[in-house]
């Protein structure tokens, strides 16, 4: 199988850098040769996605005329993306000799991305890394625009570096394999997009979102295209999140603070995304920048990807405020929120009262 003439580019200050979509794309060397030709490989993979795809990845490294060839498997779930769990990767690499000109191959999710990610920036300051990510929401969102990171005690992604992959290698075929609670939470970021940034996509979404969840091949790759392509032109414009980039945080602020607080255990990080949207869109109204129509829209989407609307009533107010005030995104003391000005068109807000936030969240659920 030929490789797709047209991947996305990613263009940075750094780094220029193709995004190839679409099926089978594992199994196909031509994607790693110009990268892999006698080079180091080391694969990052956890046990479920590595009996599935790490033997084939193996052997397109092989054919693409790697030198050698290791991997590390870690176990999976967003409390081992960890500084402990760093140390691990980078005592591999040099109890086996890897040097200055290894390439790390991220094969997983968006924890595997994440870490694989930082632990290249960090290792000899500075190895060559890939994504080749087998979820939805990593396909879409973190395996694209080189954000890398750990999770500290207290808080998600508080440890980090923007560190931009050689290339991003989407084998669609991989979702086959996810589990349904998984490829859900990646409907989130999907919905995202369309709700923070594209009213069309938004509306397509809505059309389509049996099909979607159906994982109908040509409407996932559609779909998964689109997404590219939003948040390319986004990283294109703002590498650094120092302006446009931060709209991609819609409905992360909640997110982060709710995985953080169930200690990244209880729910996944779309599902987090998902009730994260609901509150923003639930304090866009109370601003009077939307109507209604937009928050029963919002809501009635979710609930067609199976994904929940509401926090849960057992998670304390006071607890969740207090998470957020660890988040990343705070500026001069005080957290910036990306809120909707109409759907499809964010705007970046520093102006909300705990009093508001506080309302918002127990109209989604939270318990006062």
């Amino acid at each position: 199988m030929p490789i797709p003439a047209e991947p996305i580019w990613v263009h940075t200050p750094g780094r220029k850098y193709p995004i190839y979509i679409g099926h089978h794309l594992l199994s196909q060397k031509d994607f790693l040769a110009a990268y892999l030709q006698n080079k180091q490989v080391f694969i990052l993979s956890h046990s479920e996605i590595a009996s599935h795809y790490l033997a084939l990845l193996h052997q397109s490294c092989e054919q693409a005329g790697a030198s050698q060839i290791d991997h590390l498997i870690i176990p999976s779930g967003d409390q081992y993306k960890t500084l402990t769990t760093a140390d691990e990767v980078w005592s591999a690499l040099l109890s086996l000799n890897h040097h200055r000109d290894t390439i790390i191959i991220a094969l997983g999710g968006g924890m595997i991305g994440d870490l694989a990610g930082f632990c290249a920036a960090c290792y000899m300051r500075g190895v060559g890394f890939i994504q080749c990510p087998t979820t939805l929401l990593a396909q879409i969102d973190s395996a694209i625009g080189g954000k890398t990171g750990l999770n500290h005690q207290m808080g998600k992604n508080l440890i980090g570096a923007f560190y931009q992959p050689l290339a991003v290698i989407t084998d669609i075929s991989t979702l086959n394999t996810l589990g349904e609670k998984e490829f859900n939470s990646g409907l989130a970021e999907l919905i995202k997009y369309g709700l923070a940034l594209d009213k069309d996509f938004f509306i397509w979404l809505e059309e389509n979102i049996d099909k979607l969840v159906e994982r109908a091949p040509g409407t996932l790759q559609m779909a998964i295209k689109r997404a590219c392509k939003i948040k390319a032109t986004i990283i294109n414009e703002d590498e650094l999140e120092k302006g446009q980039r931060i709209v991609l945080n819609f409905g992360h602020t909640v997110a982060h603070a709710l995985e953080s607080l169930l200690d990244y255990k209880h729910i996944l990080h779309g599902e987090a995304v998902a009730i994260g949207m609901v509150v923003a869109v639930q304090l866009s109204l109370q601003q009077g920048t939307i109507d209604k129509n937009v928050l029963e829209r919002l809501i009635s989407l979710l609930k067609k990807a199976h994904l929940p609307v509401q926090l849960d009533a057992s998670v304390p107010l006071v607890e969740i405020l207090t998470k957020m005030k660890h988040d990343k995104k705070h500026a001069y003391q005080r957290l910036r929120w990306v809120l909707l000005k109409s759907l499809g068109e964010p705007r970046i807000c520093e102006e909300v009262t705990e009093q508001q936030i506080t309302q918002a969240l127990v109209k989604c659920g939270a318990s006062p």
